[in-house]
């Protein structure tokens, strides 16, 4: 049985209407179109059925979001927004997308965050989210404010108090800082962040004691690069070079973008005269971020015991138009000169 023309434009109508039906501002994905996945048609088709749904937009936004497309996500969840402006949730999540954009929206985030808690008092994410927010931008007061009312509330009370060391860092007041480390690991003992937070807090006045806060930081997370970094460091500073750099090497193995790790094993490597291997660490470090100074002087170093000065120039010169300060590279600078 042949399709009536009637029948063709009858459907052209009622997709035209779909089209029409569809907020201001919203996205329209057909869902025919292959260059979107599965799920993203699935719920675009839906969309398209009932274009006045908020809920739909608010799935389809999800799907972006965990795709990172942060744009389209910011689209839809703004579309659900704009169908039903009273759900907090939706508010929440837009703001979560501007503050994993490229750049960070900040101001957009804290409107809709601060939406989120008007329309929902409880909503402790949205203010938890808030005092990071607040944080970041160093609006100490009100973060400080939000993060002791989170902390009453025990699912947020080890991570807001752990945002209260790190406002308390920012701000030099290391005493309440190290205070509030102090009552976390009174109340959370496998504190992982905790225990490294002492561990740094005593790095520079007992080496001994803050060893021991890293081993326990090692069994609770035998593979964070962070606690290991650390421990490699210790050693280092107690002259353990060995040890140290099988540690640098274990770090590395976990995170090799770990910079701090390479530049220490070319320092070790530095004090032994393996000038070589230290410009080749050096090389590491340089192509991973071009504007790590030290290495530039540390190269430069290991050019001049191996007689290259005028690659040692250039490095030496590097480090001082990075770091004008760098009163290691301005003195071997003057040496070579």
């Amino acid at each position: 049985m042949k399709s009536s023309p009637l029948f063709f434009l009858l459907v052209v109508i009622h997709f035209i209407g779909c089209q029409n039906n569809i907020p201001k501002g919203a996205r329209f994905i057909s869902e025919n179109d292959t260059l979107f996945p599965a799920d993203i048609r699935s719920i675009s088709a839906k969309i398209n059925q009932n274009p006045q749904t908020p809920e739909n937009y608010y799935l389809r936004a999800n799907a972006f979001y965990y795709l990172n497309n942060f744009k389209e996500a910011s689209t839809d969840y703004s579309t659900a927004i704009s169908l039903q402006p009273d759900n907090a949730l939706y508010h929440f999540r837009l703001s979560e997308c501007y503050l994993n954009s490229d750049s960070a929206i900040y101001e957009s985030a804290i409107l809709h965050l601060n939406e989120a808690i008007k329309l929902k008092p409880n909503f402790y994410d949205a203010k938890f989210s808030l005092a990071k927010v607040l944080l970041a931008r160093q609006q100490y007061k009100e973060s400080e404010e939000l993060l002791m009312a989170l902390s009453k509330q025990p699912e947020f009370k080890e991570k807001s108090l752990m945002l209260m060391v790190v406002a308390k860092k920012e701000q030099k007041d290391t005493l309440s800082a190290v205070q509030f480390v102090d009552k976390v690991m009174l109340e959370f003992p496998e504190s992982f962040d905790a225990t490294m937070q002492k561990a740094l807090f005593l790095l520079n006045s007992d080496l001994s004691l803050a060893e021991k806060y890293v081993d326990k930081a090692i069994v609770i997370n035998e593979f964070s690069d962070e606690a290991i970094y650390t421990k490699a460091l210790i050693l280092q500073r107690n002259n353990k070079y060995a040890d140290a750099l099988k540690l640098y090497d274990k770090v590395l193995k976990i995170n090799p973008l770990h910079v701090y790790a390479i530049y220490n094993k070319a320092v070790i490597n530095a004090q032994f005269d393996n000038h070589k291997d230290v410009i080749d660490l050096c090389d590491k470090i340089i192509e991973l971020n071009p504007v790590f100074s030290k290495a530039f002087t540390l190269r430069g170093f290991a050019q001049i015991n191996l007689g290259n000065k005028k690659a040692a120039k250039q490095d030496l010169l590097a480090a001082l138009k990075l770091n004008p300060q760098d009163q290691i590279a301005k003195r071997e600078l003057e040496l070579l000169n």
